[in-house]
């Protein structure tokens, strides 16, 4: 463990997962800034520095990435400019000020082909452009920052503040009465209010590494899609579940990558809440913003 200290720089801020850390932080009243691609690109590094010289901050967070995984097949150059060179720009330079770096990493980073959830020591294996962008953007951090990086892995992402499958679903289900949705790809939704308090806690212990942080309990896409609609009233849209072949994009999904929290619980002492409770605090949250 070491020291991460104020002030927090938010990388990515005005993203669904930056929006909640940014709320967070100023309701925890701990002192940040937030930055998005206008203020500092991550892919130059001339801007990083800039951005870190000028800001000047105990740690940083980077919760900026390249997240379209079908986009990625034919976007290469620009994938690894975001989710790889990206994350080392910002670890070299944080070395440079002796600040601490705290990178957002993915599941994709694992095959899919296991059938238990992946530890964070069990050997990774990417497959396609967007899960080896961000496997290479790990290895980037922990060269360039061995000892004041920490690295959270995490999956399947909904928020108030951003596009995501919970409003994917709800947008689908005002216009048809039957979905086809895979159910053959096994994760964990992560609701990102409850991941920013997770990543706050990992900043405020100091810890070092690579930890996997989502919400409790799995399900597949099937499954997440009927609660969803169970949740919201809307029992008269049917879901088909189907398969991932016959889904049929682009880029290669892990077929479970469902992620072992153990090594979180054991840090910050407890786990988050189940993925259901926070499914129920993100519909009750929607309503009462379209009501306003």
């Amino acid at each position: 463990m070491v020291s991460f200290l104020e002030p927090y720089l938010v990388i990515g801020s005005r993203g669904m997962l930056g929006t909640d850390l940014m709320g967070l932080l100023e309701e925890q009243g701990i002192k940040a800034v937030g930055c998005d691609i206008e203020e500092l690109d991550i892919t130059s590094p001339d801007s990083v520095r800039q951005g870190l010289s000028l800001h000047k901050p105990g740690v940083i967070l980077n919760v900026a990435a390249y997240t379209d995984v079908d986009g990625a097949e034919s976007n290469a150059e620009a994938v690894f400019r975001v989710n790889a060179q990206g994350p080392g720009h910002l670890a070299a330079a944080a070395s440079e000020i002796g600040a601490a770096l705290v990178h957002i990493s993915t599941d994709y980073v694992f095959d899919g082909a296991g059938t238990s959830p992946y530890c964070e020591d069990d050997p990774i294996n990417p497959v396609g452009v967007y899960a080896c962008s961000k496997a290479e953007g790990e290895t980037r951090v922990r060269s360039a920052l061995p000892h004041n990086h920490c690295i959270v892995r995490t999956q399947w992402l909904f928020g108030l503040h951003g596009r995501n499958f919970v409003e994917a679903i709800l947008g689908a289900a005002e216009t048809k009465d039957l979905l086809n949705v895979v159910n053959d790809q096994h994760g964990s939704p992560t609701y990102t209010a409850d991941l920013a308090t997770a990543l706050i806690r990992l900043c405020r212990i100091g810890y070092v590494g690579t930890v996997h942080v989502t919400n409790a309990g799995s399900t597949t896409w099937y499954g997440f899609a009927k609660a969803i609609l169970e949740k919201a009233g809307l029992s008269r849209v049917r879901v088909n579940p189907i398969t991932t072949q016959e889904l049929n994009r682009p880029a290669r999904r892990p077929l479970y990558s469902v992620l072992d929290n153990s090594r979180f619980v054991e840090v910050a002492g407890s786990p988050l809440r189940c993925w259901e409770k926070a499914l129920d605090e993100y519909i009750v949250g929607r309503a009462r913003r379209l009501s306003r």
